[in-house]
């Protein structure tokens, strides 16, 4: 995908179907963070040690668009890029295909990360290493 440098896939699980036989529009939250995390660990901040930046990450906004539908067994690329890069959040976009037609859009997204001091889970700044480590994905 064009100006996508981040790419991972997902397996339809079928529990994650709704009774119509496709995607329920919740699970989409799932594949959002698992692209997010990827993105983190790409950027060298895994979920385990993240901490020791001494911030944390608070999402405090998701949008979905819906295209087309995806149905159980369906392979799904999500691809994520970093849109906007503040004092104290960042914006990732997102582009869902599905991976047999990989021109069919099955969703777009875009969600905004707000770092948090751990001890209080406050705003703070984003340190200037780990802004580098988003910029460098």
């Amino acid at each position: 995908m064009e100006g996508f440098n981040l790419k991972t896939q997902v397996r339809v699980r079928f529990v994650e179907t709704d009774a119509q036989g496709i995607v329920n529009n919740g699970t989409y939250m799932t594949y959002l963070e698992v692209a997010r995390i990827e993105f983190l660990r790409k950027a060298g901040i895994s979920v385990k040690d993240r901490l020791k930046y001494g911030i944390d990450f608070v999402l405090v906004e998701a949008c979905i668009h819906y295209k087309s539908a995806a149905t159980a067994d369906d392979v799904l690329n999500i691809y994520v890029k970093l849109k906007e890069l503040k004092d104290r959040a960042f914006t990732l976009e997102y582009v869902i295909t599905q991976d047999e037609d990989n021109e069919r859009i099955v969703a777009t997204a875009h969600t905004v990360t707000v770092a948090v001091n751990p001890a209080v889970m406050k705003a703070c700044m984003i340190p200037q290493n780990v802004r580098e480590m988003f910029l460098s994905v």
